[in-house]
């Protein structure tokens, strides 16, 4: 049986005229940890955009477990068990952290808001296990203290904890991981990607864009890299790191 989870064929998307992502075909298994790296501008961002619903594309198809899921909406990609987390962290400000996290599990249920307004047994019960699920996940990343704080009262390393805690809630099977050490200090990047090896180990598929090429080449089963949007080497982080292709493109790389 075939471990396939995801796969991408002819994927391209063009922004006035400019190619950003131009990909004839990748694929990403289950429980493997993949790393997309590039020099700036090289479609990381926008290829995520693309395979999780947040920009259409402008040919090309996507599948999720078997299914084409192209140019489909976020919220039902997240209902299929794929989430991600973006550049600049997405957190509700006004709401607590415990609140956050409450409203990032009710949204992914289906008639949870209808059953909330009955306030049905059933719903009770999701309410109360949902609520146990949060204060796990928060403990899990050590943030639990600052369940009834406001969002907007963290830091930015916070934040992007928080954020990661949103995205594992409802227990994904693919987590897309957009730049999760960018502005967090060394303890804590140290501490995400623990976090991130973790939620590897218990079953989760990690695809993960990343600047820090340290940090990639440690926990990485695979790296894919892109430049100009194309994909120009895939392989083990060994393979990478003496890969002329890669070289290359690094040392001559674009601007974003």
């Amino acid at each position: 049986m075939s471990n396939k989870l995801i796969e991408v064929k002819d994927l391209s998307k063009s922004f006035g005229g400019l190619q950003a992502v131009n990909i004839d075909q990748i694929e990403f298994k289950k429980n493997q940890l993949t790393s997309i790296i590039g020099p700036n501008g090289a479609g990381k961002t926008t290829f995520f955009d693309l395979i999780s619903g947040f920009q259409n594309s402008d040919s090309g198809e996507v599948f999720f477990k078997g299914e084409n899921i192209t140019n489909i909406q976020p919220y039902k990609i997240a209902r299929l068990g794929m989430v991600r987390t973006f550049q600049l962290t997405k957190v509700f400000d006004r709401m607590t952290v415990l609140e956050n996290l409450l409203f990032s599990g009710s949204s992914v249920n289906n008639d949870s808001f209808f059953k909330s307004i009955l306030k049905l047994p059933t719903q009770k019960s999701y309410e109360k296990d949902l609520e146990e699920r949060a204060y796990n996940v928060l403990e899990d990343l050590n943030i639990k203290q600052m369940a009834n704080s406001y969002a907007r009262e963290l830091s930015g390393g916070q934040k992007k904890l928080l954020e990661l805690a949103r995205s594992i809630i409802n227990n994904p099977e693919v987590l897309l991981l957009d730049e999760p050490l960018a502005g967090v200090n060394p303890k804590l990047a140290e501490d995400i990607l623990s976090l991130i090896l973790k939620l590897s180990e218990i079953g989760i598929t990690i695809i993960m864009v990343e600047h820090n090429i340290e940090a990639v080449m440690k926990i990485s089963e695979r790296v894919a890299v892109l430049a100009e949007g194309s994909l120009i080497a895939d392989g083990t982080p060994s393979e990478i790191r003496n890969n002329n292709k890669v070289i290359e493109a690094y040392l001559g790389g674009s601007n974003e």
